[in-house]
């Protein structure tokens, strides 16, 4: 953002410096003025854009037998995207009590967006046999009211 408006002072001066006195005034002035529109169009254009961020993040990884992290804390009524990834073999994020099963594939990402509408304190577990330890792999996910 810096450099666009350096680069934009810059032609404003450059400009004026090579017209001759006669039409500086009035020429000058529009392009300075014009130019200082457009930097501060640029300015309210980059700000738009920064709160149009989406629901909050929450990375979750699987590998046997655990998930990472063990346990989140969500609010009631509020959406979040679930990026959901195994570290290894097949596995899925399953909440039951929420009607939530998502298949993990290893080494790629899968974005889920939830809305928990219950509050509680739910189990994850693993929706695809992974291995013997598969009836172990858990995880708690609270949710709270707002």
């Amino acid at each position: 953002m810096y450099f666009r408006h350096a680069t934009i002072k810059k032609l404003a001066v450059e400009q004026y410096q090579t017209l001759d006195y006669k039409n500086m005034k009035t020429i000058s002035s529009g392009i300075i003025v014009g130019l200082i529109a457009i930097c501060f169009a640029s300015q309210s254009t980059a700000r738009a854009s920064d709160n149009k961020a989406g629901p909050p993040t929450i990375e979750i990884h699987a590998k046997k037998f655990a998930y990472i992290p063990a346990e989140v804390t969500l609010r009631k009524g509020e959406t979040y995207n679930l990026r959901l990834t195994s570290d290894d073999v097949p596995h899925s994020f399953r909440i039951k009590a929420l009607n939530l099963n998502s298949k993990m594939k290893r080494g790629e990402f899968d974005d889920v967006l939830f809305t928990p509408e219950k509050t509680g304190d739910f189990k994850v577990d693993c929706g695809l046999y992974c291995g013997s330890g598969h009836n172990k792999m858990l995880m708690t996910v609270h949710v709270v009211e707002r």
